[in-house]
């Protein structure tokens, strides 16, 4: 994995700016996730397109406040500006599962501590940052985001994304699958395009801030990197994510006919095999956007699905095509991959949490 390269920085009163190397390239260079889409408009994912990512920043002062919550934790850091006056960083950090599975828990904070902070600025709030690296008082360095490095300390944690695949005999579809690489959620966070219908752009004129403690519905749901797991029930297959613990259930016996069926926030889905490839069609989905920046999707969208499983039972490739003629002039595909690292399931519903 490339590394970093910062640029000297220059320091006034306390902060520190200057320039960070092109992690955009690096996060398009990673095979595993590509998102074929047509220009149009930016495919918003968790509000990292807000920052900045071509610049670091750094601040120095006192850590007062975490609010260890999905989809992101955030800390605020009461610092002193260029003009000796008190100034309140709101700052926004990775997704908590996406910190722990990096080895950093709530308990590396606490209330009180001098910190120093790093991280890329807002476009929209200059009090505003999405962490890179924190330095304790005590001198060890948190590394907040996945695949990221080291920046003041030989003592340090995180930066570890764990995806070193379980030694397992197992080659069933069914069992606990976790997202491979993060770096490729980076490259989703940066902006993908969208190509939309001209009623689709008067729509989403009008859309509303997303409540980000609402769980989604299909298709932004899969678009997460907490891990999924799938179980046989003979007539019907589970599909459980982590993501707030949401639930899908693919009907295998195609014996309802889906317009029969309620709309509901996840839909109605139906699915078939293809060897030992799942092919999943959803449809009935009454949630009205696509993706968690508000982008407009109707009730007649329709979601294609393919689970299929390597030879050698490691790696659980993924592609979604979403078709929605009232909203995309063309259909939009996204593709990743999972693998099998040993994970237990777990349902993740840490929204709120404030101390």
């Amino acid at each position: 994995m490339a590394s970093l390269r910062y640029n000297p920085v220059f320091r006034i009163s306390g902060i520190v700016t200057g320039m960070i190397g092109d992690r955009l390239a690096l996060a398009r260079s990673v095979v595993g996730l590509t998102f074929l889409l047509l220009p149009a408009l930016s495919f918003a994912h968790h509000s990292r397109v807000d920052f900045d990512t071509s610049s670091v920043v750094e601040v120095e002062g006192e850590l007062i406040g975490v609010v260890w919550q999905n989809p992101h934790p955030t800390f605020t850091v009461r610092a002193l500006n260029p003009r000796g006056e008190e100034q309140l960083w709101e700052i926004e950090g990775s997704g908590i599962y996406v910190l722990k599975r990096s080895g950093i828990s709530r308990d590396a904070f606490t209330i009180g501590e001098h910190v120093r902070v790093a991280g890329w600025s807002s476009r929209l709030n200059s009090s505003r940052l999405y962490i890179t690296n924190m330095l304790l008082s005590n001198g060890t360095e948190l590394v907040l985001l996945a695949s990221g490095e080291r920046r003041w300390s030989d003592v340090y944690s995180g930066g570890a994304w764990i995806n070193e695949a379980a030694k397992s005999d197992n080659r069933s579809l069914f069992r606990v699958w976790s997202t491979g690489s993060y770096d490729v959620f980076i490259q989703a966070g940066l902006g993908i395009e969208v190509q939309l219908t001209d009623d689709a752009r008067d729509k989403m004129a009008n859309s509303p801030d997303l409540d980000p403690c609402v769980p989604q519905g299909m298709p932004a749901i899969m678009v997460n990197p907490l891990p999924i797991e799938l179980v046989d029930r003979g007539d019907h297959i589970d599909l459980q994510l982590a993501t707030f613990g949401v639930y899908r259930s693919i009907d295998m016996t195609d014996k309802p006919s889906a317009a029969s069926m309620p709309a509901t926030k996840q839909g109605y889905s139906s699915g078939h095999w293809a060897g030992e490839t799942l092919e999943v069609r959803t449809t009935r989905v009454s949630w009205p956007y696509f993706d968690d920046a508000g982008t407009p999707q109707t009730e007649n969208v329709e979601i294609l699905e393919t689970f299929a499983p390597s030879d050698d039972g490691i790696r659980l490739d993924y592609t979604m095509i979403v078709n929605d003629a009232a909203s995309f002039s063309e259909p939009v595909t996204l593709s990743w991959y999972w693998i099998d690292i040993g994970e237990q399931m777990f349902l993740d519903d840490t929204c709120p949490g404030v101390d």
